[in-house]
């Protein structure tokens, strides 16, 4: 059977394409800005403009002007060599003034004197048909979670609720002076027990909830995520926090957490889960190196090969050690960190392992 020419067929496929209200927009990037060389009608409807109104603007202004300068950082990353991550997510400008969150799925390829970028608008910001890659991906995370977070809350909460039984006894029982230090004792322990309630469901909150762009302390973030993965991690592996104060960086918080969590996951993932050895290590540090701040997820697991190394950032890759069970896997983190002008590695670890790496860059001091 003869292989027919793709070439010929690619109009018919963007027909289908903005048939079916898929938007399709084609970049090239020759190190001179940014060229729109080709966009369908699904993709300008995205934004409030008609076909012709779009073409006829700048591609710059497209894009929100506090965005306009990391967008073509991040570009001059690609051009260089650093990794296009699967899915970016970023805000446009819509010609009515408002500002909307776009999300692509992205492909790129090398052009004789620079980068093509093929994108897929995964999702209009009108409709609710369908998830987008981020969202899948962090109900999938949740899901990977629920268990160890049912244990980790029902432990205080039953804790609480003897307490509050024991006190109340105390109560009706015309507490006397010998009976006093007992009942502090449970109050104590109920207000434990409640403040570790509140601190795990804070935790879930912010990976659950969006919020605007602020600057955050990704110390903090990581310390919320340990707490949220603390009971799927510690089943595999000892965890060590190297931990140490950082400077600010920008970004979500939800989106940061969701990036976190995966790497964690993967992390975990690199052990056997029914089989847990005393040896078995996941450090998780955070630093500052220079102008950035560094998460750093390292194990001494399973050995990293070469095409879990080589496919663990694509969209639903499933091997059959690491990564299975994490949500959608280490792509969606390598997205958020991308659109935050960072980057997200993963190699092998000497001895054994792996070492995952999130850069994100520093607020200014």
């Amino acid at each position: 059977m003869a292989i027919p020419n793709l070439g010929a067929m690619l109009p018919a496929l963007l027909e289908v394409l903005s048939y079916v209200g898929t938007g399709v927009t084609v970049l090239a990037d020759r190190g001179e800005g940014l060229e729109r060389v080709y966009v369908n009608e699904a993709s300008a409807a995205a934004m409030g403009y008609t076909l012709e109104e779009l073409r006829a603007r700048p591609l710059v202004d497209s894009i929100a002007p506090e965005q306009r300068a990391l967008l073509l950082e991040m570009m001059a990353g690609f051009r260089a060599g650093k990794p296009v991550p699967p899915v970016l997510e970023f805000t446009a400008a819509h010609k009515d003034g408002t500002r909307i969150t776009l999300e692509f799925a992205m492909s790129s390829f090398r052009i004789p004197d620079g980068v093509a970028y093929v994108m897929l608008l995964r999702d209009a910001p009108h409709t609710q048909s369908r998830l987008s890659l981020l969202e899948a991906d962090r109900i999938g995370l949740v899901g990977a979670l629920s268990a160890g977070f049912a244990h980790e809350i029902n432990n205080p909460l039953t804790s609480v609720l003897l307490n509050l039984r024991l006190l109340r006894r105390h109560l009706t029982s015309g507490m006397s002076l010998a009976s006093q230090p007992a009942a502090l004792r449970c109050l104590d322990d109920i207000t434990t027990g409640a403040e570790r309630i509140a601190s795990n469901v804070s935790a879930l909150q912010s990976l659950a909830s969006r919020r605007a762009t602020a600057a955050i302390d990704l110390a903090a973030v990581v310390s919320a995520a340990l707490r949220l993965a603390a009971p799927t991690l510690e089943e595999r592996a000892h965890v060590i926090r190297q931990i140490f104060p950082v400077r600010k960086v920008t970004g979500e918080e939800s989106r940061i957490g969701q990036a976190v969590i995966a790497m964690l996951l993967f992390a975990s993932s690199g052990f056997d889960g029914e089989t847990t050895n005393i040896s078995n290590r996941i450090v998780v540090s955070v630093e500052q190196r220079d102008d950035d701040v560094v998460l750093e997820v390292s194990d001494n697991g399973r050995e990293l090969g070469s095409e879990e190394a080589d496919h663990a950032f694509d969209p639903f890759y499933r091997s059959s050690t690491r990564g299975a069970s994490i949500g959608v896997g280490l792509g969606v983190a390598r997205s958020v960190a991308a659109t935050l002008g960072g980057e997200v590695t993963l190699a092998p670890r000497p001895g054994g392992g792996a070492v995952i790496t999130m850069r994100l860059r520093a607020t200014a001091p």
